[in-house]
C-alpha cells in the first residue's frame, strides 16, 4: 500500500504539535515523565470518550508508555530476580 504525504505540510504541523505538548519518543526518564504527564492532562480532558477527537492520541501515547515500560522490565527483573 503506497501513501500520499505532504511533507510541505506535515513537518509545520508536527512543529505544532510539540509546541502544543510535549509529544516525543520516550528515551529517558525525563521523557517517561513528561509522557506520563501529558497522558495523565489528556486522560483528565477526554476521560473514555472515543467519540473525542483526542482519543487516538490517549492510545498513541498511553502505547509509547507501555513499550518504554516493557523495556524497562526485563531490567528489574534481572536486578531482582
Amino acid at each position: 500500500m503506497t501513501i500520499s504525504i505532504d511533507f510541505q505540510r506535515l513537518v509545520p504541523a508536527w512543529r505544532e504539535v510539540q509546541a502544543a505538548a510535549p509529544f516525543s519518543h520516550i528515551e529517558s526518564e525525563k521523557d517517561y515523565d513528561q509522557m506520563t504527564a501529558l497522558l495523565n492532562s489528556l486522560l483528565d480532558v477526554v476521560r473514555d470518550d472515543e467519540k473525542h477527537p483526542l482519543y487516538s492520541l490517549v492510545s498513541v501515547v498511553g502505547d509509547l508508555i507501555e513499550t518504554y515500560e516493557s523495556t524497562l522490565e526485563p531490567l528489574s527483573e534481572q536486578r531482582f530476580g
